[in-house]
């Protein structure tokens, strides 16, 4: 059965969960969305969220200090991403952008073989669940600005700075 909690990080508590395969779930605090999110995730894992502990949920909390305070910039979590083909194909993807760097949602699609599937890109990228450990905030538009994040641009802005100044990089610097 799927556990669920609240994880303080500097951006704001987020809620967590996780099944015994790996996370499922980390959603910054909008109340609709997480609750759509949820909806879903427990039709597609067939069991409801209970709020109580569990040992990834434990590893995810310490890896998210790390993350904020520097020391961390790949998450090693299993994750437990229920989607279809086109959104894991987009997930992947995102897992593969160096931390500190970004890519554009037109240079990703071209990566995944879909010229011209930016939108599409776009619309995986907004269905990711677990947002920082699939860092879609690394995706910015072609013209270098920020566009399209659930966690709010603010957020995304504060994420891509954090990486750029641990990992030494410009912020937009592309894949």
């Amino acid at each position: 059965m799927p556990a669920r909690r609240v994880i303080e990080t500097p951006l704001c508590p987020m809620t967590a969960a996780a099944t015994d395969r790996g996370v499922c779930l980390l959603e910054f605090g909008a109340p609709d969305r997480l609750t759509r999110e949820q909806t879903d995730l427990e039709g597609l894992l067939g069991e409801p969220f209970r709020d109580e502990n569990h040992p990834l949920l434990d590893r995810l909390d310490e890896e998210l200090r790390a993350y904020f305070a520097g020391r961390l910039s790949s998450f090693t979590v299993p994750l437990d991403t229920p989607g279809t083909d086109w959104q894991r194909r987009v997930w992947d993807a995102l897992l593969r952008i160096p931390f500190g760097r970004t890519t554009t949602y037109g240079r990703l699609a071209e990566k995944l073989g879909n010229p011209g599937g930016s939108r599409a890109v776009g619309l995986a990228n907004g269905q990711n669940r677990v947002a920082i450990l699939i860092p879609c905030h690394r995706v910015i538009a072609s013209d270098g600005t920020l566009h399209g994040y659930a966690g709010g641009l603010d957020r995304k802005r504060a994420l891509l700075d954090h990486e750029a100044l641990h990992a030494g990089a410009n912020l937009f610097t592309t894949t």
